[in-house]
């Protein structure tokens, strides 16, 4: 007995140290990496509501910078395998999908001059990589998009010398940036000398194209994301859209049922022109980053909440008027901008609200890497792009170096394994945000019909999908607010963690706070 009663008392020692879990004491269970210990928060989350249907727009997308998101063989870069292996991640959130930064090979860390079309950057795997994951998104129901850039590509790549009618090539300089070849003439580089653009209007180079839209389709991509639409033909909105309807039709020939959303860099009505192309999306950029309607929403008082609905509503109506299938895609940031904790002054509450405005615009969502954490990168691009903040050691097994040139960046809350399981992070509301479009395919795909205001921060929607309606009620300031409304309030996003309360049609929301009502 007196060897058995000196075991428990150093059992009880050892969980009282916190070595190794104790059911004794009740306390939190240890791991060995960081990776088990999210693999568990994961794992204790109630899993995500199931998707309205397999097809159809108003889905909701994780943007993945590959080269900062996940390192699987410890050379510091992000790689196709580490995407695979951080997939029940994105998953566990609730997302439709996932978007890719560009894959190929490239003279840069960003890959956005590609030097082949027909294959993958080294540093990010292989081949049967990319096939690895293709699977593994099928086996999770996520889709995937790849980044498409074909504006330009290296000035290494073999068509550059081999086939220059591919490119814009000419006797004389044009407007914007041009550099000088050995024998004179100029090429197009409207980005950087080292980025010969090219000419999408030669026909043997659109086939060349098609062929490999085809090859990536094929190999089971779900569409693509355009880079710089707007610069296809440079200072020209009608040859853009006819360069776009070339693209998307010969995309949609070979999979009637891609998703092909455009980068058209534009906060003016000038940006709806290009849905006369035909193409799905364009990217919401009149309402994105530190200048963007929803920033000005949170940041400036003499913004009203009805204003910033009612230019969600028009941006509806003009996609309608050029494109009746098309879809908006509302972001917030993305890897050109600054991220949001940093414009948002670092406050919980607005990231918060913010996220979930923007998760709740019609469309096809979308979530840049890191966002969810409130991670913060600002100045040059690198800072933007770096290290998914997996944990707080910097040197652990699978995360990343970031990008050459990266400063140091000061992250104000708490990394990926801490923030998965607490019911006020960041991350827990994000989450909930995306659930809540899966939940009510309203939010992504119905009609958009805003009521009349119930004070400068507080108002409401009402949104109807396949013959039934919710609502969504919205204040956006820290005072509560009073709303009369219709429906019983079934769900909340609340920044603070206040619940709403309704008393009979009087629906009482707390700061900071978007509140579901539906009938029944």
């Amino acid at each position: 007995m007196n060897g058995l009663r000196r075991a428990l008392l150093l059992v009880c020692l050892v969980c009282l140290l916190g070595l190794t879990a104790c059911s004794v004491s009740g306390g939190p269970p240890s791991y060995d990496t960081w990776q088990e210990a999210l693999a568990a928060s994961i794992a204790a989350q109630e899993p995500p509501p199931p998707a309205a249907d397999a097809a159809g727009n108003g889905l909701a997308w994780y943007q993945v910078f590959v080269y900062s998101f996940y390192d699987s063989d410890g050379d510091g870069i992000g790689d196709l395998r580490g995407v695979t292996e951080r997939l029940d991640y994105i998953q566990g959130m609730g997302f439709d999908g996932i978007w890719l930064s560009p894959i190929h090979p490239s003279g840069t860390y960003h890959k956005y001059n590609v030097l082949d079309y027909l294959a993958i950057d080294p540093l990010y795997g292989t081949m049967e990589d990319f096939d690895a994951l293709i699977a593994a998104c099928r086996e999770r129901g996520l889709k995937v998009l790849l980044d498409l850039v074909v504006n330009h590509t290296d000035l290494r790549h073999p068509w550059f010398t081999e086939r220059p009618e591919f490119y814009n090539i000419a006797a004389e300089r044009g407007s914007g940036g041009w550099a000088r070849l050995p024998d004179g003439r100029w090429y197009e580089c409207q980005f950087w000398d080292q980025m010969p653009d090219l000419d999408l209007l030669n026909l043997e180079l659109r086939a060349e194209l098609e062929a490999m839209f085809a090859f990536w389709l094929e190999r089971g991509a779900d569409g693509f994301r355009l880079d710089a639409v707007k610069e296809y033909m440079q200072g020209s909105t009608a040859g853009n859209v006819e360069v776009l309807s070339w693209l998307t039709g010969a995309v949609k020939r070979i999979k009637p049922d891609a998703y092909i959303v455009g980068e058209a860099w534009d906060t003016t009505a000038g940006l709806y022109e290009y849905y006369d192309s035909g193409i799905d999306s364009l990217f919401a950029f009149p309402f994105a980053g530190a200048d963007g309607s929803l920033a000005r929403l949170m940041l400036r008082a003499d913004v009203t909440l009805e204003s910033y609905l009612n230019r969600v509503a028009g941006a509806q109506e003009a996609i309608r008027s050029r494109n009746p299938n098309g879809t908006d895609a509302p972001f917030f940031t993305n890897h050109d901008m600054p991220r949001a904790a940093g414009f948002l002054r670092r406050d919980p509450n607005m990231i918060k609200t913010a996220w979930g405005l923007s998760l709740m615009q019609p469309g096809d969502a979308f979530v840049y890497y890191g966002e969810e954490l409130g991670m913060s990168g600002s100045g040059k691009d690198e800072n933007k792009r770096a290290p998914m903040l997996w944990t707080d050691a910097g040197d652990a097994d699978g995360m990343t170096l970031g990008p050459p040139d990266q400063e140091a960046q000061s992250h104000s809350f708490a990394p990926a394994v801490d923030q998965i399981g607490d019911p006020d992070s960041i991350y827990t509301y994000i989450r909930d945000a995306v659930r809540l479009r899966r939940k009510y395919p309203h939010i992504g795909r119905g009609s958009f019909e805003v009521l009349p205001a119930a004070g400068p921060k507080a108002g409401a929607v009402r949104r109807e999908w396949q013959g039934s309606e919710i609502w969504i009620a919205y204040n956006v300031s820290a005072e509560a607010a009073e709303l009369t409304l219709p429906g019983a309030l079934k769900d909340f996003l609340s920044a603070t963690g206040e619940p709403p309360e309704q008393q009979g049609d009087t629906l009482i929301l707390p700061g900071y706070c978007i509140a579901v009502l539906a009938e029944g």
